[in-house]
């Protein structure tokens, strides 16, 4: 199985450095223009499915990329739920949100990044057994871009989420 897994193009908040956790922002301009290089870019790829995020963000980047595949939702590919930190700048949190996965922050109504990882593995796997000879296309958030990235070297041992700092439209690609 091949996975290509493309962020979602900038929105308006991305541009202000707001934090959007499940906040459900169009596209800006620049969002909808990333999603066509998106689409130049892997042009050459034939996917035999193409999933999103719930949230419109997601959704229109997909139908970008794929214009003439169906384009599947599953709610595992939202991002992840920051609570109260939802809207707010992202420099005013007190810690990193991505830090040490035994911390498991759950404060002010937040996900924990363990909660999140769990969700993406369980997808994973059953992405894996159901599309073995498949090639997928993946349109989701950059945390959970992260926490996809974690579960492919869940053998590190390691205890912190490293962050992938992928751009608004860009993509990365895993084969299983």
């Amino acid at each position: 199985m091949d996975l290509y897994i493309v962020r979602h193009g900038e929105t308006g908040y991305n541009r202000m450095g707001l934090l959007q956790g499940r906040i459900n922002i169009p596209l800006n301009q620049n969002g909808i223009d990333q999603a066509k290089q998106a689409k130049k870019e892997l042009e050459h790829v034939a996917f035999d499915v193409v999933i999103s995020s719930p949230l419109s963000r997601a959704i229109e980047t997909a139908k970008i990329i794929v214009p003439d595949k169906e384009v599947q939702i599953d709610n595992r590919l939202i991002e992840r739920n920051l609570g109260e930190y939802e809207g707010k700048p992202s420099r005013i949190c007190d810690f990193d949100f991505y830090d040490n996965l035994l911390a498991n922050h759950t404060e002010k109504g937040m996900e924990s990044i363990l909660d999140l990882i769990v969700r993406v593995r369980t997808l994973i796997l059953e992405l894996k057994e159901k599309y073995s000879n498949s090639t997928i296309l993946l349109v989701t958030h950059g945390g959970l871009i992260n926490a996809i990235s974690y579960c492919f070297k869940l053998d590190s041992n390691e205890e912190v989420l490293k962050r992938i700092d992928l751009k608004n439209g860009g993509f990365i690609k895993y084969h299983l």
